[in-house]
């Protein structure tokens, strides 16, 4: 017979899974050289499997997974507003707000419209830095990269997100679907500060119970459907094999968002890697990818030296194999 201690916690991994933020649900810690080749390194590689990667320096629940244009309240709100509905057309103001800076890039780029805004977004979120979209790769070694900037010292454990696509239908090539996804992207933004939080009344097991259903629904309501877009627009970013993860269909309450849509759609997995393994994984780059180290992510013709070199040394090591047989 079942005990009521059960059912408490059945209940409890029930509300986890439908109240999760910043996926910590599918959070996994990596201690061991071993569990970073099994769980990371080894599906990487994997001809099977289309993983999209992304480093932080740090675990803090201060950084959550969230787009450079809601970061920023005070840019985003003006002052007593409480609600921001973000739309194309929002976006679309909201970038001709920013000076000439809409003119510059009509002048390089070409016209823009609600229906012609990735090039936009794009362009303003590696050089403004503020756009709806997450920046991913496509490369472990670039993730990792971004996340330990080639730093002598850890103080922190880093964080490497991992999301599996499993179904193609929200992932893109084509620049017709991320114009008409962007076309219909609804964000709700709630500008509320930490100290109007008000504590819950103490909530009852069977209360609790009661409510699942709801919970279920209003956690569906307000997770992002996640989208990736895979569409280059300049070198550096086909380089770093990025590609954007665009989150719509939500509301955000002060920097968080539920998951459960996204974890219905993909696997995500935040891995936090202990800080004692990132020597050794500046030398796996060093020694597999050093096209990858931190310095040539932002420097294709220091890449491209470094790939050269290490094709030199390949082939001297190679010819030395072949005199020796």
């Amino acid at each position: 017979m079942e005990s009521i201690f059960s059912s408490i916690d059945a209940i409890g991994k029930a509300l986890e899974n439908q109240l999760d933020f910043d996926f910590s649900v599918n959070e996994k810690k990596i201690s061991t050289v071993e569990d970073f080749v099994k769980y990371i390194k080894e599906p990487f590689y994997s001809k099977d499997k289309t993983i999209f990667y992304r480093g932080e320096r740090i675990n803090d629940p201060l950084r959550p997974l969230i787009p450079t244009l809601v970061r920023n309240r005070e840019a985003l709100f003006s002052a007593g507003e409480t609600v921001k509905n973000i739309d194309s057309k929002f976006l679309l103001d909201f970038y001709k707000s920013k000076g000439a800076y809409i003119d510059l890039f009509k002048y390089v780029f070409g016209k823009v419209s609600s229906y012609r805004l990735y090039e936009l977004c794009a362009f303003s979120q590696h050089y403004l830095d503020c756009s709806p979209f997450i920046d991913f790769t496509k490369s472990m070694f670039v993730a990792l990269s971004f996340a330990m900037k080639n730093k002598t010292v850890f103080e922190d454990d880093i964080v490497l997100y991992t999301v599996e696509l499993n179904d193609r239908s929200d992932y893109t090539r084509d620049m017709v679907t991320a114009e008409l996804w962007l076309n219909r992207y609804k964000v709700t933004v709630y500008n509320f500060s930490d100290n109007k939080l008000k504590k819950n009344k103490r909530i009852k097991p069977s209360d609790l119970l009661n409510s699942i259903e709801t919970i279920e629904n209003s956690s569906k309501e307000n997770s992002p459907k996640a989208r990736f877009i895979d569409i280059p627009t300049n070198d550096l970013m086909k380089y770093q094999q990025g590609v954007f993860l665009l989150l719509t269909d939500y509301r955000l309450f002060y920097k968080s968002y539920l998951t459960k849509n996204i974890r219905d759609d993909f696997n995500v997995t935040k891995y936090i890697i202990g800080k004692e393994l990132c020597p050794g994984l500046l030398n796996m780059i060093t020694e597999e990818a050093p096209w990858y180290e931190y310095d040539c992510l932002l420097d294709i013709k220091k890449a491209i030296s470094k790939a050269s070199e290490s094709n030199r040394e390949y082939r001297i090591l190679q010819q030395k194999g072949i005199e020796e047989l």
